[in-house]
């Protein structure tokens, strides 16, 4: 009997110990991601680079508000507290203060492990991808999240976030590559508005950018 406890109590210990642990994805990659918020009003389709080493994101996002398609080009740099929004077809370039600070690609450190699955299959070698999903709050912003991450190299897969300001935003994250495919990602078009003061540039945050609010016209006429 007591080298059966000891045996249940060694199984329990390690299947503690056998549990992921929050992770954090490579420095450099990039990928496509879709999204969707405002209760499906908001949909959308980019693709992004990612640098955690120099702290910045280029995110080319094709938005869709009701009927109407918007082109979105933000390049964010967070160690200069800037954002570029990016119009290539009319050669304008508007920058702004990035309110937000630098958060790398990560799973929380706080965040409660909730289950492991595998999308695909275990039938045929290398046809399944063994992920792990997280759930977790953030009390300063309000903010409930759940996580999904792949187990070996902690990729983002999903991610679904809450906040009173912007309701539930739901996004998809694939085809990633690692590494930096294209320095020129993170450098600013010359049509950009060289370094000068930034005292009163109009401010921004990660969220407010990739997520624009309908307009109150559009707003209306999805009431009528």
């Amino acid at each position: 009997m007591r080298g059966l406890v000891l045996l249940f109590i060694s199984g329990v210990f390690c299947s503690i110990s056998a549990q992921p642990r929050p992770c954090e994805s490579p420095a450099q990659y990039v990928g496509s991601m879709s999204m969707t918020a405002a209760d499906g009003i908001i949909t959308s389709a980019a693709t992004y680079s990612y640098d955690a080493h120099a702290q910045q994101i280029r995110v080319r996002n094709y938005m869709t508000i009701f009927n109407e398609t918007i082109l979105m080009d933000l390049l964010m740099h967070f160690k200069q507290g800037v954002m570029y929004e990016i119009d290539y077809s009319r050669l304008r370039c508007e920058k702004k203060a990035l309110e937000t600070s630098f958060h790398p690609t990560r799973v929380p450190a706080d965040a409660a492990f909730m289950g492991q699955v595998i999308l695909g299959t275990t039938s045929v070698a290398g046809l399944g991808l063994l992920t792990n999903s997280w759930v977790g709050e953030i009390p300063e912003i309000q903010a409930q999240y759940m996580l999904t991450f792949a187990e070996f190299t902690c990729l983002p897969i999903s991610a679904s976030v809450f906040t009173p300001q912007t309701g539930w935003i739901t996004m998809s994250f694939y085809n990633h590559l690692l590494g930096v495919q294209n320095p020129q990602d993170f450098v600013p078009p010359f049509f950009c508005p060289a370094s000068a003061s930034d005292e009163h540039l109009p401010k921004t945050n990660f969220l407010k950018a990739v997520r624009p609010s309908p307009s109150k016209d559009q707003d209306s006429s999805r009431k009528n």
